[in-house]
Formats: structure tokens, sequence, C-alpha cells
């Protein structure tokens, strides 16, 4: 039981190497084009309580989902091609969906915004991280270090007991608790 535990355990490493490999500077092989380079994706969820990210896409090409309501995980799925140098605005089109149990209600978005870099791709960097934020809005950072760190740039990690999410008008309301006798 314990070597069959301890297998797992390195074929999981194992994993996680050959992943990271294929995101960091081994990608100057995979890809023809030089001026790109592959760069792992991260996703934080500031929605609050009751509402969740079962699916985002990346310029209809990277998919991922599961994310965490109130904050997430760091970058670590692979990848999105980015250029080395940036020398003008970057834009993105996510499209994500949220759902919310509690009132079975799953809603689809959609925004186009600007990576913000606060260092070129070529020159490091953590990964890309797309923020979740209140009001069905997106915001995304290639940035060193990761969202938990205090020296970040982007929107702060979510910490602290999560609030509840207040629906927007036209969403379902939240379900009042009842009180009990």
């Amino acid at each position: 039981m314990k070597l069959a535990r301890r297998l797992a355990h390195v074929l999981a490493a194992l994993a996680l190497a050959l992943l990271a490999a294929g995101c960091a500077g081994s990608s100057e092989d995979l890809f023809p084009d030089k001026r790109t380079i592959g760069v792992p994706v991260g996703a934080v969820g500031h929605y609050g309580k009751g509402i969740g990210v079962p699916l985002y896409t990346i310029n209809d090409r990277f998919k991922d989902g599961g994310v965490s309501t109130w904050g997430g995980g760091g970058a670590g799925n692979c990848c999105v091609l980015l250029p080395r140098k940036i020398t003008g605005p970057v834009m993105v089109t996510i499209r994500w969906q949220t759902y919310r149990s509690s009132v079975d209600e799953l809603l689809e978005h959609e925004a186009t915004v600007p990576i913000h870099f606060a260092v070129d791709p070529g020159e490091g960097g953590s990964g890309l991280y797309v923020h979740f934020l209140p009001g069905h809005t997106v915001a995304v950072w290639y940035a060193e270090p990761t969202p938990l760190s205090s020296e970040y740039p982007g929107p702060a990690f979510p910490r602290g007991p999560a609030p509840p999410y207040r629906p927007l008008p036209g969403e379902k309301p939240s379900p009042q608790p009842t009180k009990a006798n």
C-alpha cells in the first residue's frame, strides 16, 4: 500500500515536471515562431461565496474550469502563446460561465480585455493570471510574483472568509434563509 502511494506521488511529480517543461524555456523548441513563448495560465476567483466558474476559455483556444469562488490556484495549466517582447497592447477574449447552485443558474459571459504586463514574457514571470471579478468583469495579468504575494501588481488575492455573492440586476435573487422554530 505504501509503495503504491509512493509510486503515485512520484508519477504525479513527474507529470508536473513535464507540464512545467512544456511551458518553460523549452517552448522555444516547440514553436517555430521565435517571437512567441508558451506560458502557464492560472485563475483567481473574486466573486464570493455561492458562485463558481466551471469553465473559461482564452481566445477560444485555452480551456480550463473549476475556478474557486474565492481565491484560486496559481499558474500551472499549460499554455497560451504570448509575444516575447511587448510593443503595444495585447488583447485577449475571455469567455466564461458562472454557476450558482443555490438558484440553479448558469450564465455565460464574454469580455475582450488587455493583458497587463508587469514583465515581458521573454524576460520571466510566473504566468498569466485571469481574475474573475465581481460584476462579471475580468482582469488579465502577466507578472512576477504570483497573486499570492503582497508584491503582485494585479488585484489582491482574496483572503479571509468569502463574502456572500450579491446578484446583479437580471440574475435570480439569492434564496433567503429560513428561520428555524
